[in-house]
């Protein structure tokens, strides 16, 4: 039997949660000029934290997210327990030492903290290597102690590989990786254990395709409402095989669930959990209205045997994913 909620080692002295609580969800949720209950907001983190699940990941421009971890922060009366994480992900163009230094210092502002525990990096293009001056920029401010530890965001493996010889520390990469994007595997994983760097999956329920919702569901008209995570996600089903096939994914993924007792949103999540070199699923919460934070707790009590992962990549062997 699994531990109730599974913990990942980060680094020597950070440890995670599993499953991280990720909170971009927030700007969606602001669109339109609405404005959230920021306290209310930040009590809800506090229903995720008591469940065991204390890990939660941001970014400076997921709209009030970091303010609202900030409130959560000062409001807890055990912060050395939570884990924050937020990423910078700068417009495209010049970057200097400076705005480095205030990007990092805004975002310590608004999570009303002294020290981010992981800030995670974005670059929007390679051929300008000004990403590569920023991340020395980084490190500086990580040596000056305010970043615990540096990770990147959605790196190739053969910039992750730049970086790592470069001389940054670095301790993770967040990518895309899910049962119908399996383009971690293989390069990046083998780079990231040889240089014990852990992989933070977000999309592994490709914007809740990888449900009971999307079953024997005709596929989505052209004019169809589909949120920008499903336009996005869908363009991947087509590009794994289309959406017979992938149909058939989620035929096997019911037959799973059906089998452990586990929805087809754990099964999907457990088996990117379960690839090497992932050290946690990042799972998205619109704080207050839809948090599933009893079924995410169902996938540490899941275990995938042998038969249930068969079963899994003779599906995704028809997919070109």
């Amino acid at each position: 039997m699994r531990q109730q909620v599974e913990r990942c080692d980060l680094a020597h002295d950070l440890s995670v949660s599993r499953v991280l609580t990720g909170l971009w969800q927030i700007a969606d949720m602001e669109r339109d000029g609405r404005a959230l209950d920021l306290a209310a907001a930040a009590t809800s983190m506090g229903s995720y934290v008591e469940a065991g699940m204390t890990t939660f990941d941001m970014a400076d421009h997921y709209g009030s997210a970091e303010l609202i971890a900030g409130q959560f922060l000062q409001n807890t009366d055990t912060p050395d327990q939570v884990q924050v994480f937020t990423k910078w992900v700068p417009e495209p163009g010049p970057i200097s030492r400076k705005d480095v230094r205030d990007a990092v210092q805004r975002s310590l502002d608004r999570l009303q903290t002294d020290r981010i525990d992981l800030l995670q990096f974005h670059t929007w293009h390679y051929a300008d290597p000004v990403w590569l001056d920023a991340l020395f920029w980084l490190q500086e401010l990580r040596e000056e102690g305010l970043i615990r530890y540096l990770g990147l965001t959605n790196f190739d493996t053969a910039h992750l590989r730049i970086a790592l010889h470069s001389g940054i520390d670095i301790v993770s990469n967040q990518v895309c990786f899910s049962l119908i994007d399996q383009r971690p595997k293989n390069t990046m994983v083998d780079l990231c254990l040889e240089h014990d760097v852990k992989l933070l999956a977000y999309g592994t329920l490709a914007g809740g395709f990888l449900t009971e919702r999307w079953l024997n569901r005709p596929e989505p008209d052209p004019g169809d409402p589909l949120t920008y995570s499903q336009m996005k996600y869908r363009r991947f089903i087509e590009a794994a095989g289309g959406w017979e096939v992938f149909q058939q994914l989620l035929d096997v993924l019911k037959d799973v669930a059906q089998r452990t007792g586990a929805s087809m949103a754990n099964v999907a999540s457990r088996y990117i959990l379960d690839q090497p070199a992932v050290c946690g699923v990042i799972v998205g919460a619109r704080l207050g209205e839809s948090e599933h934070i009893e079924d995410n707790l169902r996938l540490f009590q899941l275990e995938l045997d042998e038969r249930s992962r068969e079963m899994i990549e003779d599906a995704l062997s028809l997919m070109g994913s």
